[in-house]
């Protein structure tokens, strides 16, 4: 009996402490991002996460298990006890991870998608006489919380300076009259949600009903996404990521939706660009990639038609960033120095990307795919009540906003927004659940508030599920 009770308080003990890690250390943005990454394969995970897992929780929960059993088996109703933690533990978790919400959300129907949702396989996109190359940066976990206070962040000094200063001389559009930008809602809020969202207007929400997702599973099959879009215009795309492309499905959505070429990891090593057993990291570290990323886009800039590249940077993933050879200290917090620096790194590949002679014909978006997920670092870098948005600026966009600041909008919102600035016109500025930020047509979130927004896309849409998933 004493051995069923050790596992028991194990268990309580072992919910309890990967709940409050999930979501203290790991960034858990909501109970959704569980059950999409429970569909999808993990191949690729930083070893780093599994480790701190063990150590923070396994070993925990087994060493207070232990230290409790032997205080409960000296007092009566010994089984009573264990049944009333293990009880309190379920509770306590499902609380701190947001699976009570989940479970009432399942119950409750939306019908979001039937009156917002604008199918772009049957709106009219007028294509530009003259095309552009498109290249967005999804530079991990940018949010504008990284700028100095006096320019709309929220650290003493600017983190991103050379960033923060491309969006007050380019196209920046911001909630406040200062550096700011998009919002995160439910779907949204991890590197895969946060891409799918900005270029195909909609949450990655996914029902527990839904098949695990593999290679011959169609991804999103009803959706038309920004590559989607392009490649019918005749456009080249490829993906450039440090890590590998099955991690969260992002292969899947991208080969799934016009992609030529994901550039990844393994796609690095088959092609003799680093030695067999490299993995630093999540695979290989940004210096790198920006590299390649530099040839990648000189051979694109070559061809006959215009090109669609996407980066993915890595060195300022969550919780505690790549310490690289080049790492100083200058700030008292490791992520704010890898920022610092990572910021650096973007911005002088912008400074290189500036010298090509096909940069006046090129769309640059730098953006944050999300928020940060390194809750540690945020609580106790940052003040509890700064409104936490990502990072956007738009270089040679070739129309001009209405009104760019004082915006309310989320990464839906990227979509057409991002299409116009290459000289699209879209009919009714609406795509997805996105609207044109350079319009003036009032977005989602300026119509219907954060909180309802969200509740909403938490809900059940037989729309999403028939028509769209």
């Amino acid at each position: 009996m004493d051995i069923l009770h050790l596992f028991l308080l194990f268990l309580a003990f072992l919910m309890a402490l990967s709940a409050r890690w999930a979501t203290g250390y790991f960034g858990l943005s909501c109970f959704e991002q569980i059950v999409f990454h429970l569909k999808v394969p993990l191949e690729g995970t930083n070893k780093e996460f599994i480790l701190d897992w063990f150590k923070l929780c396994f070993i925990r929960a087994l060493l207070l298990a232990l230290v409790l059993n032997l205080i409960l088996s000296l007092i009566p109703f010994q089984d009573l006890a264990v049944i009333i933690i293990l009880i309190i533990s379920i509770i306590y978790s499902g609380q701190v991870i947001g699976l009570w919400g989940f479970i009432i959300n399942l119950f409750l129907k939306t019908d979001l998608y039937e009156k917002e949702y604008v199918d772009p396989q049957v709106t009219a996109i007028k294509s530009p006489a003259k095309k552009m190359n498109l290249l967005i940066i999804y530079v991990e976990s940018l949010e504008n919380t990284y700028a100095s206070k006096e320019k709309g962040g929220n650290y003493q000094e600017d983190l991103i300076q050379e960033l923060s200063e491309l969006a007050f001389r380019n196209t920046h559009f911001s909630n406040t009259s200062q550096l700011g930008g998009a919002k995160i809602v439910a779907g949204c809020g991890w590197t895969t949600g946060g891409i799918i969202a900005q270029t195909s207007g909609i949450p990655l929400l996914i029902p527990l009903s839904a098949k695990r997702f593999k290679d011959d599973t169609p991804f999103l099959k009803g959706v038309t996404t920004l590559g989607d879009i392009l490649k019918k215009d005749g456009y080249y795309e490829e993906l450039i990521i440090g890590s590998n492309a099955y991690f969260g499905g992002r292969k899947f959505y991208f080969d799934k939706h016009s992609n030529d070429l994901i550039f990844d990891h393994p796609y690095a090593i088959a092609q003799g660009l680093l030695p067999k057993d490299y993995h630093v990291f999540w695979g290989y570290e940004d210096d790198k990639l920006l590299e390649f990323a530099k040839k990648e886009v000189l051979q694109a800039a070559k061809k006959d038609e215009p090109f669609f590249i996407s980066l993915l940077t890595v060195d300022t993933h969550h919780p505690k960033g790549y310490k690289g050879q080049d790492y100083q200290k200058v700030y008292p917090e490791r992520l704010s120095n890898i920022i610092a620096l990572n910021a650096h790194k973007v911005a002088s590949f912008i400074a290189w990307l500036k010298q090509q002679d096909f940069y006046d014909d090129t769309l640059v978006l730098i953006t944050g795919d999300h928020t940060s997920m390194a809750q540690e670092y945020i609580s106790h870098t940052y003040d509890k009540n700064y409104e936490r948005t990502i990072f956007n600026t738009y270089l040679n966009a070739r129309v001009k906003p209405q009104k760019a600041l004082k915006r309310e909008f989320t990464s839906f919102d990227y979509f057409p927004t991002t299409l116009t600035a290459m000289g699209y016109q879209i009919k009714g500025e609406r795509l997805g659940l996105g609207v044109n930020l350079f319009s003036e047509e009032k977005t989602l979130l300026e119509k219907m508030g954060y909180q309802k927004l969200d509740r909403e896309l938490r809900k059940q849409s037989s729309f999403f599920k028939k028509k769209l998933l």
